[in-house]
């Protein structure tokens, strides 16, 4: 969505901010909790776009394959 937060270059790897058609932040977001995925939306972040900003820092690697599951599943059913 964006590369830069104000001035600075995003840190890779941690943070993700994604989007999904035309939704508001709060629209996705209340759509990936039914999903057990949380994130902020980017207006409380001060941003101005639609779409949310998702960590997945504290994720352990054991529990990535439960996200794509997770995630493929939300895709199937939109």
């Amino acid at each position: 969505m964006y590369d830069k937060d104000i001035d600075k270059d995003l840190a890779d790897g941690f943070y993700f901010t994604i989007t999904y058609k035309d939704w508001t932040g709060d629209k996705l977001l209340e759509e990936l909790l039914h999903y057990g995925i949380s994130a902020i939306t980017l207006d409380n972040t001060g941003s101005k776009k639609y779409g949310l900003r998702a960590c997945v820092s504290q994720i352990t690697p054991d529990k990535m394959e439960l996200l794509e599951k997770r995630l493929e599943i939300y895709k199937q059913n939109h």
